[in-house]
């Protein structure tokens, strides 16, 4: 979900440069509504501009007190030679709202610094994140796109093991198969059987080799479908050959749509 602040001058420079990533606000109803994953453009009440940012963790305090103890003053959008103190928020909120609703400060992190290894340490699924934020986590990849229903997504690798490297995830949050819905369980598999028989056919290779290493809650379910050809060893270390690049191959990607279409 996005949402709405404006910013001063100064701590809007913070923010772009990186220096200040805790945004202290009164946690009224409004900053309630504001979900670790969520976004938030910042605009710059004097000129305007607007910076892109992911909320990564909420820091919630009875006081601006509790804040300012727990994080370096840079973190809060003060320059090294400035005095820090909590009395500063005054001149934003009153003591009495303060009492009332306690304080959160954000913890955002700005959009093109986003990376799938930060979010995971955040308890947030890239996959996820990222088709909510078109592309921002993978960039766009829509070359690579295979299929896609309400259920599932299958794409060629960016960075493939193998020509033909392929992965199948779904569309809703898993964090590995065993929490798979026993219809969508079947779906998935089905799909993944119909497409290696494809890839036999249409590339060729010897094998396809199927693996799904998903490790934590962040990590969105997945299939990987991994080639094998005539003048490679089979075996495991199929699963960690170094990557390439991939190299769009319009024809082979047409074939496959209509063949999985039959």
């Amino acid at each position: 979900m996005l949402h709405e602040m404006k910013l001063k001058p100064a701590p809007f420079a913070a923010i772009k440069s990186g220096v200040k990533d805790i945004e202290m606000r009164l946690n009224d109803e409004k900053r309630q509504a504001v979900k670790v994953g969520d976004t938030v453009r910042f605009t710059n009440t004097e000129t305007g501009e607007a910076l892109l940012c992911v909320v990564l963790a909420r820091h919630e305090y009875p006081t601006f007190a509790g804040i300012y103890a727990a994080f370096d003053k840079t973190r809060l959008g003060y320059m090294e030679g400035e005095t820090a103190k909590p009395e500063d928020m005054s001149q934003y909120y009153p003591e009495d709202e303060i009492a009332k609703c306690g304080v959160v400060g954000l913890e955002i992190c700005l959009m093109s610094k986003v990376w799938n290894g930060l979010l995971v340490d955040y308890g947030i699924c890239p996959t996820c994140f990222d088709r909510e934020n078109n592309g921002a986590v993978y960039g766009d990849m829509s070359e690579m796109l295979i299929y896609k229903d309400n259920d599932i997504e299958c794409l060629f690798v960016a960075k493939p093991r193998a020509r033909g490297h392929i992965i199948i995830s779904t569309i809703e949050h898993y964090k590995d198969a065993s929490e798979l819905p026993g219809n969508l369980c079947c779906k998935v598999f089905v799909f993944a059987r119909d497409l290696m028989q494809i890839l036999k056919k249409e590339l060729p290779c010897e094998s396809v080799y199927l693996c799904s290493m998903c490790d934590g809650p962040m990590n969105h379910f997945h299939l990987q479908l991994i080639p094998r050809y005539a003048e490679e060893k089979r075996g495991s270390t199929n699963f960690v050959k170094p990557r390439g690049e991939y190299v769009k191959d319009e024809k082979l990607l047409e074939r496959i749509k209509k063949l999985l279409k039959k």
